[in-house]
């Protein structure tokens, strides 16, 4: 199974639309984006999509590409403003899947990730799940990653607040 990551830039505008597309799918954006706010969640934009990668230089967008085909993406944050513990050696990624056909590609994508986290120079991984995505969760800790802390009714889901997650991997450089 060829599986990569290939990067992107702000210039990269079909590779977005392919993002804003997973990003506003109804079966995953409640997995992907939080809602802050009482409601539906609202659909991203194209524009803040690009806006985000353009305006910060430490965000790296990765499209997966599974037999040539662009079946999700990643992103790397080597300067997150908002890590559960401030570390200048920690990355914070988010990962999304978007095709439903290749979810089970997640274990050689975290590899690849993981690789990509280590050429930026970091040796510590952090992310943020929230708490109904027991799935992410369990494949997660079964990837090495341990549990470092909560907040409390930080996402609005399904007609209740939930907490968000975060969780920490070591990885040697």
């Amino acid at each position: 199974m060829g599986v990569e990551l290939k990067k992107i830039t702000h210039k990269d505008i079909d590779d977005f639309k392919l993002i804003q597309k997973w990003n506003n799918d109804n079966s995953i954006k409640y997995l992907l984006r939080p809602n802050f706010k009482e409601g539906e969640i609202e659909d991203i934009t194209l524009e803040e999509l690009i806006e985000g990668t353009r305006i910060n230089e430490y965000k790296h967008t990765y499209m997966i590409v599974k037999n040539d085909r662009k079946v999700g993406f990643v992103t790397i944050d080597t300067n997150f403003k908002m890590l559960f513990n401030e570390c200048d050696d920690t990355a914070w990624i988010s990962i999304c899947v978007g095709d439903n056909k290749c979810r089970g590609i997640g274990l050689k994508v975290m590899k690849l990730l993981e690789d990509k986290v280590r050429e930026l120079g970091k040796n510590k991984i952090e992310l943020g799940v929230f708490e109904y995505n027991t799935k992410a969760i369990n494949f997660y800790k079964k990837n090495g990653y341990k549990a470092i802390g909560k907040s409390e009714n930080f996402v609005y889901y399904n007609e209740n607040w939930y907490s968000d997650i975060r969780m920490e991997k070591q990885i040697n450089l």
